[in-house]
């Protein structure tokens, strides 16, 4: 087998190879995927459901003689959703080819016992080209879904969209819930009425996401806090430190009190610039139904149906796929998609804006 770089690059197997390295070695966490699932749709622009039944209605009790009495299913809130157009372009430095090419000469010297050991070497040095370009669309969609977890809204903005454009808007049907300014000092006890009340309307909640610093400021700076620690934990005094205070600790005595377990919100991502987005914000508390919360929706990119010539495609999930061209202007590679994030019962979530509290 001998090898250039162009072969190495449009070898599909080859590319299959490094793309299974990328996502064996779980160097990055794709953080959406614990909250939605992909789904495929036939059209860019689709139908979407705003709710869904999760109970059951209690049955009638009737007279032995009687009619029964005529139920109607409940009809679910609809619109309508578009996928976004994901896409970059990366060019691959004059250093790292000249590299590369030093492993594919040492590949094609090797004798036929030690051309496996070189091809494994080339694949690790590739791996981190292909895990920018595999990556980058999900680490985005990171970003949109917590924007929408934590608030109810998403916007794509040019200053962390560089040479892209503002193209993605959206809001969901969320409950909203405002503290004031009053329910600061016993803002456990707020809570608790507040879910009390809620689950007549919607159900059981699964967890209470939250960042740290929220945590921090509104869970454990809460004067009522301290005095629910004592009871739980029959204490006479306590001191509280936030830094020594941990979610789990604060589950413990919210489960006493019929509140859903802590969710702390830490995640992470890198933008275009080399800072760091976190993606859940900050003075938001989202309780949630469900672990799930719906799918994210990709459909098959035109180009995909239309290949450019000279182009060497390599197809990954949700549609998306992986090229690689050379041109006068050096070598590139690419990826595009169409995704966009759709949540089955938004109308389902609860979030309270703290803002107006904790100012």
């Amino acid at each position: 087998m001998y090898l250039t770089v162009q072969t190495l690059l449009n070898d599909p197997e080859i590319v299959k190879a490094v793309i299974d390295r990328v996502q064996a070695l779980r160097l990055d966490t794709i953080f959406w995927k614990k909250h939605l699932d992909f789904e495929e749709t036939k059209s860019r622009v689709f139908k979407t459901y705003l709710g869904t039944v999760t109970g059951v209605t209690a049955g009638s009790v009737i007279d032995r003689n009687s009619n029964k009495p005529l139920r109607e299913r409940k009809s679910l809130g609809s619109g309508y959703g578009e996928v976004a157009y994901l896409g970059d372009r990366y060019q691959m430095d004059n250093d790292r080819l000249d590299m590369l090419q030093e492993l594919v000469t040492k590949f094609n010297n090797a004798r036929p016992a030690d051309q496996q050991r070189a091809l494994n070497d080339i694949i690790n040095y590739i791996v981190d080209d292909y895990r920018q370009v595999l990556l980058a669309p999900h680490k985005r969609m990171d970003i949109v879904d917590g924007d929408l977890r934590s608030d109810g809204r998403a916007t794509v903005k040019v200053d962390d969209n560089p040479q892209g454009i503002a193209m993605l808007d959206m809001e969901l049907p969320v409950h909203r819930i405002t503290p004031t300014t009053g329910d600061k000092n016993n803002f456990v006890k707020y809570l608790m009425e507040q879910v009390v009340e809620l689950r007549t309307k919607f159900g059981m909640f699964v967890s209470m996401e939250m960042s740290r610093k929220t945590f921090i400021k509104s869970i454990v700076g809460s004067k009522d806090f301290g005095e629910f620690y004592k009871q739980s934990f029959a204490q006479k005094e306590v001191q509280l430190s936030s830094g020594l205070m941990s979610s789990e600790m604060a589950t413990t005595i919210f489960q006493g009190l019929g509140l859903p377990p802590i969710v702390i919100n830490e995640d992470l991502v890198e933008l275009a610039d080399g800072t760091m987005k976190q993606v859940f914000k900050d003075n938001r508390i989202s309780l949630f139904t469900t672990a799930k919360q719906g799918k994210m929706r990709w459909h098959t990119p035109y180009e995909i149906t239309d290949p450019v010539p000279g182009k060497n495609y390599t197809r990954s999930e949700g549609g998306m796929y992986i090229s690689n061209v050379r041109t006068d202007e050096g070598r590139f590679m690419e990826y595009g998609c169409e995704w966009i994030p759709e949540y089955t019962a938004p109308n389902k979530i609860v979030i309270l804006d703290l803002d107006t509290m904790l100012a």
